[in-house]
This record gives structure tokens, C-alpha cells and sequence, in this order.
């Protein structure tokens, strides 16, 4: 049958009876980009539910992953990376980042603390500390297995200037795994008391489509290392599930002709290399063989088109 694309690994269920002190709440992870937000949900989750790459803005919307025990579950809301763009993609991306913090219960504001903070991550700690917003924040300084251990504390001083009102600085790194726990422990101090919103089984709210999209534009950033890939996007045309196999054509859309070819690679090389990473990733997300197809179309300028970035959820 096909799988429709609203069929997600998360969908919401009707409660039953937890204790009374249970916690539940929405966590925004919130920063610049590549401050390393979807590696720290992957490593919280367990999972890989948002994509990976070392290139700027590879977070494009809002992506749940739901981490749930006995006594809690925290619903954490992965955002695009808040930067300037003057393109509509660029805007509508930021837009997203700041509704989830506005529907958030708690803000962990993310930096990579193994680099100096520049004016960005000034402004967008300022911003949040103005008082507009009443909920709890967090400061994490990810990466601090990168970080001089001599400049940590110096930088955790300058962020409680910056916002001498936040609720705790965590430093981390997500990649490893270190001090996460701890701030799993901190952010749970922090939750409302409330029965789950998701079945504790599950882990994120996308659907089997979207995940499918998503691991072949992972592909496409990985792969592209003389273009920068971020006029691309995918489109998946079909899904079907079979008796022991899922078919799935996907489109790759550009934003010029010239990128056509470089996608396309030398004859047909570097298509060939994104869709079997893409297959062997889905493979193991899915459980199940997967025929993948893919070709590229071209949608000029589709990243500054509204119509067009609706089309694509974007």
C-alpha cells in the first residue's frame, strides 16, 4: 500500500493515567547555525530525526523529537539556524525559529563555545534576554571538547552579563555525548506538570516521506563540495510500501540550470553516490529494502518564490 504522507513515527494519542507529578513540555532548541542543535536531538533521541552536515542552514523547518521516560516527556523542537538572507527561504526559516520559541516551555539557546562569540550570538542571546519571553533559558555551549577548558568559565561569565536572568548555562558536547545527561536532568526541572502529548513509544512527529526527503538532501549537502548546495531542495513523488520493500522516487529541485550538471556529476557519478548513501541510510532507519530513484528538475530561484516554497513545506 501507500504510506501517506501524513502516517508519522509519533502519532498522538489519547493519555491515560499517569501520576500526578508528571512532566511534559515543549523544549526550543534555539541558536546560530551549526551550533550543533540536530546533534544534540539525535544524541537525546537516540535516533537520527534531523539531518546532519558541517554546512550552514541544513535545518530548513521545525522538527520534533520526542524523548520519553516514566517520569517525563520532553518534546524538543529543532530550529533552522537564526541568520541574516535576504532570500524569502532565508526569512521564512528565521520566522519558524522564532515561533517555536514563542510556543516553547523552555528556551536552550545553543552556542558552539569553541569559538569566540561573535555579534550574532550577541544579539540573539540579547534578544531573548529582553524579557519579552517568560520562559525559562537555558545557555548551552556545545562543543567544549574542541574549546580551551581555561576559556570556559571567562565564557560562561560573559553570557550571564549578556542575560543575567537565565535559568542555568550548561556547557556539552553533543557529538560525544558529554555533560548531555545533565542537561536532560537541568531542562526537566523545568517542565510543566502534564500528561504526555505523544505515545512514549515514539520519537519524532515527521512522516515516513519527510524523513525520506530529508536524507537525500542530507546527501546532496555532503556531496556537493565545489557548489554550495542551498538553492536544492526534494520533493518525494512516491512512496510505496510493499510486501518487503519500499519504492521511493524523489525529485532533486535546483535553482539554475547550472546547477543541473553539477549534481548530476560526470556521467551520472555523483547522482549515483547520493542516492546509495540516501538508500543506505533509509535502509536502517526503515528496516526494510528500499529502491530509490531520483532526478533533477529546475525550479529558478524556487528558494524566493512564495507559491513555491509552500509546494515544498517550506
Amino acid at each position: 500500500m501507500t504510506i501517506d504522507s501524513e502516517e508519522t513515527f509519533a502519532p498522538q494519542f489519547e493519555a491515560e493515567d499517569y501520576d500526578e507529578n508528571y512532566r511534559c513540555g515543549l523544549v526550543a532548541l534555539l541558536g546560530r547555525p551549526n551550533v550543533g542543535k540536530s546533534t544534540l536531538l539525535n544524541k537525546i533521541i537516540g535516533s537520527k530525526v534531523a539531518i546532519v552536515t558541517p554546512k550552514p542552514q541544513t535545518t530548513r523547518h521545525r522538527i520534533l523529537g520526542i524523548h520519553s521516560d516514566e517520569h517525563q516527556q520532553i518534546v524538543f523542537v529543532d530550529t533552522p539556524g537564526i541568520h541574516r538572507g535576504n532570500q524569502q527561504l532565508n526569512r521564512n526559516m528565521v520566522k519558524v525559529a522564532y515561533t517555536a520559541a514563542e510556543e516553547a516551555d523552555v528556551l536552550c539557546i545553543m552556542q558552539d563555545a569553541s569559538k569566540p562569540m561573535d555579534r550574532g550570538t550577541i544579539a540573539l542571546i540579547e534578544r531573548f534576554a529582553d524579557g519579552r519571553l517568560p520562559q525559562p533559558r537555558i545557555h548551552v555551549l556545545n562543543k567544549i571538547d574542541q574549546s580551551n577548558k581555561d576559556r570556559l568559565l571567562p565564557r560562561i561569565l560573559e553570557i550571564q552579563q549578556l542575560d543575567p536572568t537565565a535559568t542555568a548555562f550548561v556547557p556539552i558536547s553533543a557529538k560525544k555525548g558529554l555533560q548531555v545527561d545533565g542537561l536532560v536532568k537541568e531542562i526537566s526541572k523545568h517542565l510543566p506538570k502534564r500528561q504526555p502529548m505523544y505515545d512514549p513509544e515514539w520519537f519524532t512527529d515527521q512522516s515516513q516521506r519527510q524523513l525520506a526527503a530529508e536524507y537525500v538532501r542530507e546527501q546532496v549537502f555532503l556531496s556537493m563540495y565545489q557548489e554550495i548546495p542551498f538553492q536544492t531542495a526534494v520533493e518525494i513523488e512516491e512512496f510505496t510500501e510493499l510486501e518487503n520493500k519500499i519504492e521511493i522516487a524523489a525529485v532533486i529541485i535546483v535553482g539554475s540550470e547550472r546547477h543541473k550538471p553539477m549534481i548530476i556529476g560526470k556521467d551520472g557519478a555523483l547522482m549515483k553516490h547520493i542516492g546509495i548513501k540516501t538508500r543506505e541510510g533509509l535502509e536502517e532507519l526503515l528496516g526494510c529494502q528500499v529502491n530509490l530513484k531520483l532526478w533533477v528538475k529546475v525550479q529558478v530561484d524556487w528558494f524566493d518564490k512564495p507559491h513555491l516554497l509552500q509546494e515544498l513545506g517550506l
